[in-house]
């Protein structure tokens, strides 16, 4: 069975650092900031090359990964379409605590040489990603939740065919506002 990864999280998260580290080595992974990068493509033309591939890979049934944003609705689209056609669909999204820590770590980046996001990107996209991650437990299998705000990166939340596998009862804000309650207050947990 193929298997669509979607790694996804805010600009600044660490989620391209999941999806390279995780993925890469397994599967091919999309990311229209890579894409952009490697050919000099402006953001748009990059994301309609990412659409492009993601196309032609659920056109011949190869598992690949997808880097994003999770902020708009084509994400969501593709999850569904992943479904009907025959994939195993899982979810990691990747955060931190706050906006401000997501744009500060932008800035280490673009000082490292790595690429800048306008800040009104990461603003909007912050906040979007953030609400969209409730739909994701209505298509993916297998949902992974992980708070990168520290030095080591934790899991919060595992999610498996609806049921909860693992729960971290210290939940950041950020977790406890976007995650639907009823993986929170889980029978499976003792919790807040």
């Amino acid at each position: 069975m193929p298997q669509l990864w979607i790694v996804a999280g805010p600009n600044g998260a660490g989620k391209t650092t999941v999806a390279d580290r995780w993925l890469a080595p397994r599967i091919p992974v999309i990311s229209p900031d890579t894409i952009a990068m490697l050919h000099g493509n402006s953001p748009i033309q990059a994301g309609k090359a990412a659409i492009l591939e993601q196309e032609r890979l659920l056109a011949i049934g190869a598992s690949f990964g997808l880097d994003t944003t999770f902020s708009g609705n084509r994400e969501l689209t593709l999850m569904k379409r992943a479904v009907g056609c025959g994939y195993k669909v899982n979810f990691i999204f990747v955060c931190v605590e706050s906006l401000a820590l997501c744009q500060a770590r932008i800035l280490e980046r673009i000082d490292s040489g790595g690429h800048a996001v306008p800040a009104e990107d990461v603003s909007r996209r912050y906040s979007r990603s953030l609400r969209n991650l409730a739909s994701a437990f209505d298509l993916a299998e297998r949902v992974f939740i992980l708070d990168n705000t520290e030095e080591k990166r934790r899991l919060l939340l595992s999610v498996e065919h609806g049921r909860v596998k693992h729960f971290s009862s210290n939940l950041p804000q950020w977790a406890k506002d976007a995650i639907p309650d009823r993986f929170i207050h889980s029978e499976r947990n003792e919790l807040i």
